[in-house]
C-alpha cells in the first residue's frame, strides 16, 4: 500500500501555490489596463491660440461632435463619460450620474481661437 503524503507532495503544493499567486497578479494587472481615455484637462491644457486644427487633431483625434457657431466659427466638441461599474445595477441611475468631462475647441480659418475645459452639471 502507497503512503497518503510523499515525500515530493509539498514541492508540488508549493509550485501550486506560487503558480496561482502569479495567476491572481496577472488577472489583477490586466483588470486594471481598462480602455485608454482622454484626460481632457490635460489635453484643455495643451491646446495653444494659434495653433492648427491638424495640430489638434494629432494630439486630440477626431472629435466626438462638431457645429458652426452664430459668428461663423468651427467648434470641435470632445467629451468623455465615465461610469462606474454601480451604473450597471438596476435603479442606480436615480442615485447616482455619470461623470463627464467636456472640452470645446473653437477654430476660426483652421486655427485654434480658444479651448474651454468643463464639467457640466447634471440634470435632475
Amino acid at each position: 500500500m502507497k503512503p497518503f503524503m510523499t515525500p515530493s507532495q509539498p514541492i508540488e503544493l508549493r509550485w501550486l501555490k506560487e503558480a496561482g499567486l502569479f495567476l491572481f497578479l496577472v488577472l489583477v494587472l490586466t483588470a486594471c489596463a481598462g480602455t485608454p481615455r482622454h484626460h481632457l484637462a490635460i489635453d484643455a491644457s495643451l491646446i495653444e491660440p494659434g495653433q492648427s486644427q491638424e495640430d489638434v487633431l494629432r494630439m486630440l483625434g477626431p472629435p466626438n461632435a462638431t457645429r458652426t457657431n452664430a459668428s461663423g466659427q468651427e467648434e470641435w466638441h470632445y467629451y468623455e463619460v465615465r461610469r462606474h461599474f454601480w451604473h450597471k445595477l438596476p435603479f442606480s441611475e436615480r442615485f447616482t450620474h455619470p461623470e463627464v468631462e467636456a472640452l470645446m475647441v473653437v477654430l476660426e480659418n483652421g486655427r485654434v481661437r480658444s479651448a474651454q475645459y468643463y464639467v457640466p452639471v447634471p440634470s435632475r
